[in-house]
């Protein structure tokens, strides 16, 4: 909280958002006792700051602990702003975070390193990429800019 009140001092809260992942596993974190609590209450500080939005990781589909769905709702409501639902979406989960409320906005990530013409794909309902772990964050093109595009996965669909 303190980090979030000298950022937005400095430029606005309108430019500042927070992701959190609360469950999550990396690097040996993890959940603990009265994680749940902790979290509502940062997210009714970092909401009375008026933030841009909160970003709430739900690494479940990786193997880390579910994030509760109940949990997920009134983390939502403590924090009152833009929510951003995470963690394993593909279209139609995504499209369902929306319709229900349960997200203002998504974000996708390893998708959206795999493919970088996700929005095409998804709109033209074709096949994704699937993401090479062992070439996240390092150096070089490889797993950045050599994934096919979806020209050649709609090509091979119409092929078939």
């Amino acid at each position: 909280l303190e980090l979030a009140r000298a950022v937005v001092a400095a430029i606005g809260a309108s430019r500042v958002g927070i992701r959190v992942s609360p469950h999550g596993v990396f690097n040996g974190t993890g959940s603990f006792e009265g994680v749940e609590p902790q979290y509502l209450a940062l997210a009714r500080e970092l909401g009375a700051l008026k933030l841009a939005y909160l970003h709430l990781v739900d690494h479940s589909s990786l193997g880390a602990p579910v994030v509760p769905a109940e949990f997920k709702a009134h983390l939502r409501a403590a924090f009152g702003g833009t929510f951003i639902a995470s963690g394993g979406l593909d279209r139609d989960s995504a499209e369902r975070v929306l319709r229900e409320g349960r997200g203002d906005l998504v974000a996708f990530g390893r998708a959206w390193l795999a493919n970088p013409d996700l929005i095409e794909r998804m709109q033209s309902g074709l096949p994704l990429n699937a993401p090479d772990p062992a070439t996240f964050y390092t150096p070089g093109a490889k797993g950045y800019t050599d994934y096919p595009r979806a020209q050649a996965a709609k090509q091979t669909v119409e092929a078939v």
